[in-house]
């Protein structure tokens, strides 16, 4: 009986502690990778989106102020530190290897739009539009898609991680609340089993 006491009581124990340990698990990756994650590819989406607006409005003018203007507004709004902080934040192979190709994208795009600068700065105006439909669009809209992948990859991630919390949250009160009623209940067996076994001898001692 002691042996399938301590056998039920290190059940319980091996239960509660898998249950605490998944949902702290996924409660911590949700915290440390997927939300800051999330929160720096979307940042930096954004801020891409507004300076590739700038980088198209060089065309639109031929004063040179106005043009180091844009120039200026683009690198103060420069991505990099938010896509710096996203490597930081990578746990996972998947997600590491779409951040290595979105780096190779991202190299070729700045590149590309740093000739766009020179053609524009030069006042090579014809050209640096056909450059910028021909090369520069085609290498944003790789930059734009691969960011994007990176943002959708960690938002189902995210998604599945707090349905594995939820899930957990929601039916282990039922799976220890039934242990625990098995358990008392085993309590309960074994001691009336005991006392009966106690009053039959008892009772036996007595008829002598």
């Amino acid at each position: 009986m002691c042996s399938l006491a301590a056998g039920i009581f290190l059940l319980v124990a091996a239960a509660c502690y898998w249950v605490a340990h998944t949902i702290q698990r996924d409660a911590s990756d949700i915290a440390l990778d997927t939300l800051p994650s999330l929160v720096d590819a979307g940042a930096a989406i954004s801020l891409a989106q507004d300076n590739w607006l700038r980088v198209q409005l060089l065309l639109t003018t031929q004063s040179a102020a106005e043009q180091s203007g844009y120039i200026a507004q683009i690198q103060t709004n420069s991505t990099d530190l938010l896509w710096h902080d996203y490597g930081q934040n990578i746990y996972t192979a998947e997600d590491q290897r779409n951040y290595d190709k979105f780096l190779v994208v991202r190299t070729n795009f700045m590149k590309l739009r740093n000739e766009f600068y020179t053609l524009v700065q030069q006042g090579r105006l014809p050209e640096a539009k056909a450059f910028l439909q021909t090369k520069l669009s085609p290498a944003y809209d790789q930059y734009r898609a691969s960011s994007k992948t990176m943002f959708d990859y960690n938002a189902t991630v995210g998604r599945q991680r707090a349905a594995s919390v939820i899930r957990f949250a929601r039916t282990a009160p039922y799976i220890l609340g039934f242990v625990g009623v098995l358990v008392f209940g085993l309590g309960v067996l074994f001691g009336l089993r005991g006392a009966l076994a106690g009053l039959d001898l008892a009772s036996r001692r007595w008829k002598r």
